[in-house]
């Protein structure tokens, strides 16, 4: 079984993501070979958020905005913060821009339940999930739309990612490796940025409650095992920066008691 590729945190990665940075020629290559997409899925874009910092809020809307890919929906469901601010921010970016929409729940529920109130609001034809404090890279929809365009049959697809500080810096690249079901039954090496049809994550009836911490994990599970290998595919970019910091869902001492209370 092969491992994940997981590179140290040094200066010489970050050098190289710099050096692969899009130029405008780039850009412009990009939206010539959108134009040219036969059938341009609609992906709607799963944020869950909660009393988020308001910086990193507005980097991850702001990377979603970036997209080169245009034919998405951004479906913000709001889980009771008590941080007036959050609501102010996603209110007002769903204000200035039509494609963001936004559900603010009366009754904190936790991240699946959250999830599920924006799945509700979704309409596209996959769904892509994304955290609240994580960026996307500007090209990764327009990644998974070209899978799509050549591979219209697929399911479920995901992509390399990597890591970030709390300051946004580059830290290390996780490498992927092909489809696996022993080895997502083992973890959850798929993690970000995952995408899925959207007739299949209903199928599933979305995310389960009481699995905070797994939930990602435990739909990852139930919807491959509704499809076959060859409608799951693997991007090998990294299209996903994972901020790592001592709020994430992971390391929140509730959050892990909830994940043994279940399990």
């Amino acid at each position: 079984m092969r491992r994940l590729r997981r590179l140290a945190a040094e200066p010489s990665y970050a050098r190289r993501l710099a050096s692969q940075r899009l130029t405008d020629d780039d850009r412009r290559a990009i939206q010539a070979e959108i134009a040219r997409l036969g059938h341009p899925p609609l992906i709607s874009v799963l944020l869950p958020v909660y009393n988020s910092n308001p910086a990193w809020l507005r980097a991850c809307l702001d990377s979603v905005l970036a997209q080169l890919y245009p034919h998405w929906e951004l479906c913000v469901a709001d889980d009771a913060s008590t941080l007036g601010e959050v609501r102010a921010i996603v209110q007002d970016y769903a204000d200035r821009e039509p494609r963001i929409k936004v559900v603010f729940r009366p009754i904190n529920g936790h991240v699946a339940a959250t999830t599920n109130s924006a799945l509700t609001l979704a309409t596209g034809d996959y769904v892509a999930f994304l955290d609240h404090d994580d960026l996307l890279t500007e090209d990764a929809l327009y990644r998974v739309a070209t899978l799509l365009d050549s591979h219209r049959d697929a399911d479920m697809i995901y992509s390399d990612e990597d890591r970030i500080d709390a300051r946004g810096r580059p830290l290390h690249p996780v490498l992927k490796p092909g489809w696996s079901p022993d080895l997502l039954r083992a973890h959850n090496y798929i993690n970000h940025l995952t995408v899925i049809r959207s007739e299949l994550v209903q199928r599933a009836g979305g995310l389960r409650e009481g699995f905070e911490g797994a939930q990602d994990h435990d739909l990852l599970l139930r919807a491959s095992e509704t499809t076959t290998a060859a409608r799951i595919h693997h991007i090998p970019h990294v299209l996903y920066h994972w901020r790592k910091h001592g709020a994430a869902l992971g390391n929140d001492p509730a959050t892990r008691a909830a994940v043994a209370a279940a399990s």
